[in-house]
């Protein structure tokens, strides 16, 4: 992702020419409680050109990087694979060394630390602001909200270094408080959002615009506002001049280009490749440079043509085909490109269809140890022709499910009836439980918006992303 012009480019990872090896480790193995969903929830899924256009012009002094640091040479940094469900970089906040999620579906920089008192996770691993000659309390309060869940934190700084990058004095937030069962498992300490820089001033803009507007309702309407609801208030138009001059860590580091890619091999870990060769530098023939979606909070381009199978080409049968969704006549779709989800996210229908395709597959015997009998998943981004392997919607899924967070639940209701139906058969017929299921969240978009895909870490072992 080009930070300053919003270009998105892909290459696909080289292909070895034995193809029959993809087959021996193709099935994708999750730990259902370790399943993450770091896409943040912000307000509308577009805002207007003019808007954006407004609020950057307006900070680009405060938030761009400055030409001392803008040509920092090119440096490859390791991310650790958790289960295959997330990856972690080591990043030094105040001397402390701490597993950080790189998160390009959400903006801020958040680190749990040892003020947090619920949900955080083990004690013992938590940033101790305490021990740092460096850190600084900030004033601000904010909630952020992800799709496993939410995290309540105070504005702080602190001294930062990732692989060669550094900040002497960064703003982040430090999560006092935080309703996210990820975190149980003690793998991460924080994450580090690198989704568009603008679009954090977007949001806190857009959330102080929606608080000013309910406190003028309730005077006009004859109310009277609390104390408590003029703290509340403050706090909002707070957060908007915060994020106006608050340098995101993007600017700090000098950060003009980054690429992930994560290998493909169960439990391999991946690589993010800051300040690296900028899309329109590439060469032409290995990349496929598609534009952003104009507007949009995320990474993100205009996805069409979801299906298993090939893509249509003239005089071609369609009968080995299954439409999936963003099809002609179907509402639009927009696909975010996010580093921080396990899965790929799916409208509910969508998903529907890809259990039913499943199901049919798994009547002819079809099972989790050879994947090489089911289609690809293919679809059009931003007008290019994209094709992810069986591996990135199909696998086991191990773990007691009840003990998957209720919330996370609610993404996966296909695999709750399957997996309520299998466990019926199991009880009545001494059958072993099957646990070849679609790993595939469930996320529906508002009535009148575009259908939301997310493309999530499945998408970055197949395609070298930048």
């Amino acid at each position: 992702q080009d930070l300053s012009g919003q270009t998105l480019a892909v290459v696909e990872t080289f292909r070895t020419p034995f193809s029959v090896f993809h087959f021996a480790m193709a099935t994708t193995r999750i730990s259902i409680i370790a399943l993450a969903m770091l896409a943040a929830f912000g307000p509308a899924a577009s805002l207007h050109k003019t808007e954006r256009s407004q609020v950057l012009r307006g900070q680009a002094n405060a938030r761009q990087p400055t030409d001392a640091t803008s040509a920092a040479a090119q440096s490859v940094q390791e991310m650790h694979n958790d289960g295959d469900a997330s990856y972690t970089i080591t990043v030094s906040l105040g001397g402390q060394n701490l597993e950080i999620i790189p998160d390009t579906g959400s903006f801020d920089f958040l680190v749990f630390g040892t003020h947090c008192k619920m949900g955080c996770g083990p004690v013992h691993r938590l940033y101790n602001d305490s021990l740092s000659s460096t850190f600084e309390k900030g004033s601000a309060f904010t909630l952020h909200q992800f799709g496993s869940g939410d995290a309540w934190s105070m504005e702080s700084y602190e001294k930062v270094i990732s692989g060669p990058a550094s900040s002497e004095r960064q703003v982040f937030w430090e999560v006092y408080e935080a309703d996210m069962p990820i975190l149980e498992e003690g793998g991460l300490q924080g994450i580090l959002g690198l989704g568009p820089p603008e679009s954090s001033v977007l949001i806190a803009l857009k959330d102080a615009s929606d608080v000013r507007e309910e406190v003028e309702y309730i005077k006009r309407t004859g109310g009277s506002i609390s104390p408590r609801q003029k703290k509340i208030s403050d706090n909002y138009l707070k957060l908007a001049e915060h994020a106006k001059t608050a340098r995101s860590v993007a600017a700090d580091f000098g950060l003009k280009s980054y690429s992930i890619c994560l290998r493909r091999s169960s439990g391999s870990p991946g690589s993010i490749i800051w300040h690296d060769v900028a899309p329109e530098r590439r060469p032409a023939n290995m990349f496929r440079t598609i534009q952003a979606k104009e507007g949009d909070l995320f990474w993100s381009a205009k996805l069409e043509h979801v299906q298993l199978g090939p893509l249509p080409r003239a005089n071609e049968d369609h009968s080995q085909r299954t439409q999936i969704g963003c099809g002609e006549g179907e509402s639009s779709c927009t696909a975010i490109v996010d580093s921080g989800t396990s899965l790929i996210v799916a409208p509910r229908d969508a998903a529907w269809k890809v259990e039913d395709a499943l199901r049919k597959w798994r009547a002819l015997s079809g099972n989790c140890t050879d994947l090489s009998t089911l289609p690809n998943l293919e679809f059009m981004m931003g007008g290019m022709p994209f094709s992810l392997p069986p591996s990135s919607y199909v696998g086991d899924l191990s773990g007691d499910w009840s003990l998957l967070d209720p919330k996370l639940q609610s993404f996966l209701p296909h695999l709750d009836a399957q997996i309520m139906s299998l466990r019926t058969e199991r009880d009545r017929d001494s059958q072993p439980y099957d646990s070849c299921v679609p790993l595939i969240m469930i996320m529906d978009s508002a009535p009148g918006e575009d259908q939301q895909w997310i493309l999530g870490m499945p998408f970055f072992r197949q395609y070298y992303t930048t």
